[in-house]
């Protein structure tokens, strides 16, 4: 089955938070025509009354007037040369249905960003919905832009990563599908399978840190802090090396070979290289200026914990199994997690169950990763 059939010009998106506004303003300024899904009607009303989105920031400013606005998956999906979903990793699954009946054999979805095993999650929801032949899913690792809504129709975009991780899964279709994307994201770098992009997520090494050892001055001041500076002293910096760490040993137990924090965070453009350089966590974020605006969650009811920590560091904890790698810090960090936030996100989180990995052992994991499913048909 051809993958690719042509470079992209119509593209959806779906997803209208920070993200999702930044990505379709950015590519209708560049001359993409790009459809937007937002399940909220009353901000596609917002944005089609102010004539489209006001974006600002490092990549340009200007007012985009998107081709397509609606609340209506059907009005985007049909005829797009490609899917991307731009959203909280918890959301992703919720399209399945639909996707599942919409979508045409060989049409691409890209998760922007993937996370830690999004694409595996989506697949196998899909599938529990019917798909029973191939799906050319790709995704990055982390968010192609550093990005906050400063009105309801009007974005900031703060960086454009430089380089992020890229995979396809199924792996086979890595190379047509990273030659796709590159002509909107040139900045993307192949890997081999979304194991590797998963362990390359940025948000997951930072943010569960951040957040859960900050609980006492978020609540008391309901945010009022620079989250990535104020909020990453020394000692909060020491416990997102350890992550990293394990994080680190659990791919070379998989056999990648991956680079620590610093030099991943500048690579995708939020520090300099002075601070790389250091290997410390603390210093690379306290020379990011993307991030240095940037305001902390005002409650813990935030993705940073629901989705850092349900959606990253726990696949991460279900990978560890897998390869036999302990992870103590990670394990700590989920489990102060869960009584935060008084949820068990060992149970509802992106399990190995979710992922479609049950009972896959290390020797069936990688065909898997490469082929997908076996037994599909054509759809």
């Amino acid at each position: 089955m051809q993958m690719v059939r042509d470079m992209p010009k119509k593209i959806a998106i779906l997803g209208a938070g920070n993200g999702g506004l930044a990505a379709a303003a950015h590519l209708t300024l560049r001359g993409y025509e790009v459809r937007l899904h937002s399940r909220r009607p009353a901000l596609i009303e917002t944005l089609r009354a102010a004539g489209g989105i006001k974006l600002q920031g490092v990549v340009g400013e200007g007012r985009a007037a998107v081709k397509v606005l609606s609340s209506d998956l059907a009005d985007v999906i049909p005829g797009a040369d490609l899917v991307m979903m731009v959203m909280p990793a918890p959301t992703v699954t919720e399209y399945a249905e639909q996707l599942t009946a919409l979508l045409e054999p060989g049409q691409p979805v890209f998760l922007n960003p993937g996370g830690t095993g999004g694409s595996l999650a989506l697949a196998h929801a899909m599938r529990q919905h019917g798909w029973t032949g191939d799906l050319p899913l790709c995704e990055v690792s982390t968010l192609t832009y550093a990005c906050r809504l400063t009105a309801a129709d009007t974005v900031n975009i703060s960086n454009l990563a430089p380089e992020i991780p890229f995979a396809a899964y199924p792996g086979k279709h890595g190379q047509s599908l990273c030659e796709l994307v590159h002509e909107i994201y040139p900045s993307i770098r192949l890997r081999s399978n979304v194991l590797e992009t998963g362990l390359a997520n940025l948000n997951a090494i930072e943010h569960p840190p951040q957040i859960l050892l900050n609980t006492g001055w978020i609540e008391h001041t309901s945010g009022d802090f620079f989250f990535y500076t104020e909020g990453t002293t020394p000692s909060v910096g020491r416990v997102i090396d350890a992550v990293d760490a394990e994080r680190r040993e659990l791919a070379a137990a998989f056999g990648f070979v991956t680079e620590p924090f610093p030099t991943m965070f500048y690579k995708a453009g939020y520090t300099t290289a002075a601070a790389a350089e250091t290997g410390s966590a603390y210093e690379s974020l306290q020379a990011s200026e993307a991030n240095s605006t940037f305001r902390a969650p005002a409650t813990m009811d935030h993705r940073y914990v629901h989705e850092d920590v349900g959606f990253a560091l726990v696949p991460w904890e279900g990978w560890a199994k897998v390869a036999g790698v302990a992870m103590p810090t990670v394990e700590s960090l989920i489990t102060i997690a869960s009584t935060v936030s008084a949820q068990d996100y060992r149970r509802t989180g992106l399990s190995r169950e979710r992922m479609g990995l049950a009972g896959v052992g290390r020797d069936e994991l990688f065909d898997l990763l490469e082929s997908g499913p076996s037994g599909g048909r054509a759809r």
